[in-house]
């Protein structure tokens, strides 16, 4: 992919990233720098995009910075944009307790920080952005429930898919706390693909391997989603899908087919356009909220045409 504009993309590099001169500065144009979790991943490639088109509207350059889902690295490329001048940063981070140190750094240079999908409590955190994980999971749980209780009699073997991040692991714990209210519903194994195609597919194919009973996958993010799809066809598995986050072309046929039974599609770039223009205001000095969050939307065969 292609992104338009002032944009360096770095796997865990030190990047010559720009400083900001006098006149720049005179021109009122500020550097955010977006330090991203995984540009391997669609929901990722879409908040950068979105933050890109934000900075191209309101006159910001954007750095964007790929840790590759690596959290020392993530901590690493915060502390360059600070050292080269950034006048602010977006980060979707990947362990929150590992940013707090270089988010006080930032703070004591006054460097407005935005945070998306995973709350951050620090001062310094100008705005955090993203769906309520847990609440949204407990309500997508809900209505994985009717389906059990409507098309399987009640019972269902669910593996759940996720990768061991804070964001994922709160989707898990609302499924869980909705699955409680269906007592035919047994959770027998769980995979972690950490977000990596490869290793979600070799996951989903020894929980599948293990647990032949295994009629439900609940995936709590995009390569989970795809690696259990992919496990269940090379076994000829029947099994009802439930998965989060964007949806890349792989879900389409499956979705069509009704094999991916639902979808909670958030907005990626939504989150990623609101982080920009927010600071890039708080730098002018408007005042901004605090907490932005939005609704997102359940995919099913019979709506996708909306989300295409």
């Amino acid at each position: 992919m292609i992104w338009k504009g002032l944009i360096h993309a770095a796997a865990g590099l030190m990047v010559a990233l720009p400083l900001i001169s006098g006149d720049a500065a005179a021109q009122k144009r500020p550097t955010v720098c977006f330090v991203t979790f995984s540009l391997q991943v669609k929901y990722f490639q879409s908040s950068v995009a979105g933050g890109q088109r934000a900075a191209d509207e309101v006159g910001a350059d954007l750095v964007v910075l790929d840790p590759q889902a690596d959290a020392g690295r993530q901590v690493t490329l915060v502390e360059d944009c600070i050292a080269r001048g950034a006048n602010a940063i977006v980060i979707d981070p990947i362990e929150s307790g590992s940013l707090m140190g270089v988010i006080d750094e930032a703070g004591s240079r006054n460097i407005p920080i935005a945070v998306l999908d995973t709350p951050v409590n620090s001062p310094h955190v100008v705005t955090q952005i993203g769906v309520p994980q847990f609440e949204a999971s407990r309500e997508f749980g809900q209505f994985v429930a009717g389906y059990v209780i409507g098309k399987m009699g009640g019972k269902a073997k669910v593996g759940i898919m996720l990768a061991s991040t804070e964001v994922q692991l709160a989707r898990r714990d609302g499924f869980i706390e909705a699955m409680k209210s269906v007592p035919g519903v047994e959770i027998v194994a769980t995979g972690d693909g950490r977000n990596i195609l490869e290793r979600a597919t070799s996951e989903a194919e020894d929980m599948l391997t293990a647990n032949p009973g295994i009629d439900v996958i609940y995936a709590t993010g995009d390569p989970q989603l795809q690696g259990g799809l992919a496990a269940a066809a090379s076994q000829g598995r029947n099994i009802a899908f439930f998965g989060w986050d964007d949806i890349p072309q792989p879900f389409l046929k499956p979705l069509e087919e009704g094999k991916i039974v639902g979808f909670l599609k958030q907005s990626p770039d939504i989150g990623g356009a609101t982080a920009v223009k927010l600071l890039v205001q708080h730098l002018a000095g408007q005042k901004i909220p605090a907490r932005f969050s939005y609704n997102p939307s359940v995919v099913t065969q019979y709506n996708l045409d909306k989300f295409r």
